[in-house]
């Protein structure tokens, strides 16, 4: 297969959608189009880092999140808010790190001045770490979250493999599976890059 990474087509059809749970559809569908209607991108032309690339880690997160968390709306719906924001204040495309802590001061900003939308502190860690290698990110959430941090943690796992699942769009040789770390996410690749394949131009 020719790899072009370009210019997305279109967002996931809901017909890839059919097979999965209820709970996941039914978030997947309401955070996609919050994601396309409401956030805002420093760098929405972006053709790596943007919407199209938010949305398909979002269907990742909700589908790994549901096989380890089963249907707790809140673990999911705190994926779903981490997926939408996590890329939205990069000031470039190579590694820029420390975007992940911006865009959790702008989750946290938006929330704060929208009244539909809930501030989750799982969401902002997790997007605030994510740009940060796993133990160090792993140790700045031991020091700032209050809550179950196992279950936290866990939540931050599932949120990296989501964003690494997509990593097809750097070409054909962008993901390796070794790195992935909740075994979820390791059975989907061959999924993660068939979903790629429905959403860009080839």
């Amino acid at each position: 297969t020719e790899f072009k990474f370009s210019i997305p087509a279109m967002n996931i059809p809901k017909t890839e959608l059919d097979s999965l749970p209820a709970i996941v559809q039914n978030l997947f569908i309401k955070w996609s189009e919050f994601l396309y209607d409401r956030v805002v991108f420093n760098r929405p032309q972006s053709t790596i880092h943007a919407a199209p690339h938010c949305e398909r880690v979002l269907l990742f997160a909700l589908i790994t999140g549901h096989r380890v968390f089963g249907d707790d709306h809140t673990a999911l719906t705190a994926l779903a808010h981490a997926a939408v924001f996590h890329d939205t204040r990069r000031f470039d495309d190579n590694l820029d790190t420390g975007h992940g802590a911006r865009a959790s001061v702008y989750y946290r900003s938006f929330c704060d001045s929208e009244p539909d939308i809930d501030f989750m502190p799982e969401a902002a860690l997790m997007m605030k770490y994510h740009d940060i290698e796993d133990l160090r990110g792993k140790n700045g959430i031991k020091n700032e979250y209050h809550g179950s941090l196992p279950k936290m943690l866990k939540l931050y796992d599932i949120f990296k493999d989501a964003d690494a699942l997509d990593r097809w769009r750097l070409g054909p040789y962008g993901l390796n599976p070794r790195y992935l770390r909740t075994a979820p996410a390791q059975s989907m690749p061959q999924y993660s890059l068939h979903i790629l394949q429905k959403t860009l131009d080839y």
